[in-house]
């Protein structure tokens, strides 16, 4: 049975959590609570009673061997009994069985690190090493759903391809609890698991608790994924290319889907963040046949952003909290296919024909909100160390870091302050480079940057990158003296501005500015007929209000073209 053929509540489910549902809220679960342990439950009655729907999924029931550790002050310990106990205590399909580190279960699952929780360890090699917090705690659940169900998540053809497997394969994903990208690939390495349970094992091993196995792996950067001991890919990995990962045991490059045929639809959207989802609630509600795109995470770059405090509404959020909430509303009008990568694109009759890695689209028109991705340095070192000490995602990376160890960000703008003063809370030693005198980011941050104590190294630009397995220092040259010293570090965060992600545009011919952004008109046609562009990709202002307001302009006029169309083919007076 694929998940096409799961039960209407089973696909639900997933739905949400494939578009980031807001787990931690409804779980009542936040990060913080593991730290301080001051409240009597983790879950509150109002989670409790979500939980129990969703808990129904359960068929048959789960044995989680949890081994934990007696000492005190072991708050992640402490956690993940709490956190069994109270999900035991919504249904009796879970059954926690808590063992000592000297216990005769952990020397027969050969657990030797705590916490370590094991999902019905008799059927599957399915465990997570470290607490299932923050953002993992939603994996976490869904591998219980699986492992009761018997039934992974992936596709008819990626559960075939899996079939074929011969040899035993053991995979780790390293993860952090704050990173919003780890549980979409923590997923497919548990289906991987649950389908293959004679031949897979799967390791969720998170990265702060467990820094000796990080280091050993030089894994600093969230998701990291290892199969049998080497690596195979940083970050999101489209499920097609995962599975055939596992077969090979060796990174695989993406290719587009070779197959006939292809849905037919009015619009497709490529880019799943403010814009991409506004344009599809506006379009799909004017009754356009639309499927939005996104290769890697929903919510774009807005996703990793710590805090927002200037969208209309909303005094302080989330980054991912308010796109969380975006996505759930586009969900209820149309579908959002996260993982998808559109790699090409080309006119058809009158048309596109659009191909992604999986599968093959038809369409009347083509709306690109594909954004902008951070901008690199491109500096010596900043290549080889990526991952391994250099990031562009505190949201991602800066868990790691916690404990003291000290990280520079560099960058002038609002992403650079927002990022250190994030980092500042964590707990982390922070400091700022920025190639000018002043910086340009809002004046409240910057006074919040001063009342943090958090320093800034003015007139500097780092020149390279040094270290052995991982980052280790940064050379800096201070441009007002020419002067050049070398300064030691354990994380860098790059936050100097960001570049479009145009290739698809340049593939159909679409005009672009020389920044590479796409050139639009008011109503945000492009040069190319049927093509259009909304947010970031168009350049300007870039702020979630402004791609909002762009989406909605942008599926206005989509609309109006298509209809026009239509009217003229019928032979009706436009």
């Amino acid at each position: 049975m694929s998940r096409e053929d799961w039960p209407d509540e089973c696909k639900n489910y997933l739905t949400a959590y494939m578009t980031n549902h807001n787990t931690k809220a409804f779980f009542g679960v936040q990060y913080t609570i593991i730290m301080t342990a001051k409240q009597d439950a983790l879950i509150s009655e109002e989670a409790k009673k979500h939980l129990q729907k969703e808990l129904a999924l359960l068929k048959e029931p789960i044995t989680v061997v949890a081994v934990l550790s007696e000492e005190k002050d072991r708050p992640f310990d402490e956690f993940s009994r709490k956190f069994l106990t109270e999900l035991a205590a919504i249904t009796d399909k879970i059954r926690p069985v808590f063992e000592k580190t000297d216990g005769p279960l952990a020397a027969k699952y050969q657990v030797t690190r705590t916490p370590t929780l094991l999902i019905e360890p008799d059927h599957y090699n399915v465990r997570y090493t470290g607490a299932p917090a923050g953002e993992e705690a939603q994996s976490f659940l869904l591998a219980l759903i699986m492992a009761s169900t018997k039934q992974s998540v992936l596709s008819g053809p990626s559960k075939k391809r899996l079939s074929e497997l011969k040899e035993s394969r053991n995979i780790k994903v390293f993860v952090s609890p704050t990173c919003p990208y780890c549980p979409l690939q923590v997923l497919l390495a548990i289906s991987a698991a649950v389908e293959r349970n004679d031949l897979i094992s799967t390791d969720i091993i998170e990265i702060h608790e467990n820094r000796d196995l990080a280091e050993q792996y030089n894994a600093f950067s969230v998701p990291q994924t290892f199969i049998d001991d080497q690596i195979v890919g940083s970050g999101l990995q489209p499920e097609e290319v995962f599975v055939e990962e596992i077969l090979t045991a060796a990174p695989v490059p993406i290719k587009a889907f070779e197959g006939a045929g292809g849905a037919q639809k009015d619009l497709v959207i490529m880019g799943a963040g403010p814009a991409g989802l506004t344009a599809a609630i506006y379009a799909a509600r004017s009754g356009l046949n639309t499927v939005v795109l996104e290769k890697a995470n929903i919510g774009g770059q807005v996703a990793i952003t710590p805090l927002v405090e200037n969208y209309p509404g909303f005094t302080r959020i989330g980054g991912k909290a308010l796109m969380d909430m975006m996505a759930q509303q586009a969900i209820q009008y149309t579908e959002i296919h996260q993982g998808e990568e559109v790699l090409e694109a080309k006119q058809v009759d009158g048309g596109f024909e659009i191909r992604t890695s999986r599968a093959a689209y038809k369409a009347r028109a083509l709306l690109i909100t594909s954004g902008a991705e951070s901008k690199k340095l491109g500096i010596p070192g900043e290549r080889e160390f990526q991952g391994r000490g250099v990031s562009s995602c505190v949201e991602c990376d800066g868990f790691f870091y916690k404990d003291g160890k000290k990280v520079v960000v560099v960058g002038g703008g609002n992403t650079a302050a927002t990022d250190a003063l994030y980092l500042k809370n964590l707990g982390a030693d922070v400091t700022i480079i920025h190639r000018k005198d002043k910086l340009r980011a809002e004046s409240i941050l910057q006074e919040r940057l001063k009342a943090n104590n958090v320093p800034v190294l003015w007139n500097t630009v780092i020149k390279e990158i040094q270290g052995k397995k991982s980052i280790q220092s940064v050379v800096v040259e201070n441009i007002a003296d020419t002067s050049v010293s070398t300064l030691p570090l354990d994380g860098l965060f790059i936050a100097i501005g960001y570049v479009p992600n145009n290739s698809l545009a340049i593939q159909l011919g679409v005009e672009t500015d020389e920044e590479g952004y796409i050139i639009v008109d008011k109503l945000h046609r492009t040069n190319v007929k049927g093509v259009y562009a909304a947010g970031d990709i168009t350049g300007g202002f870039k702020q979630i209000v402004t791609a909002v307001g762009q989406a909605s302009v942008a599926s206005s006029t989509i609309f109006e073209d298509l209809s026009a169309t239509v009217r003229q083919e019928s032979g009706q007076v436009t």
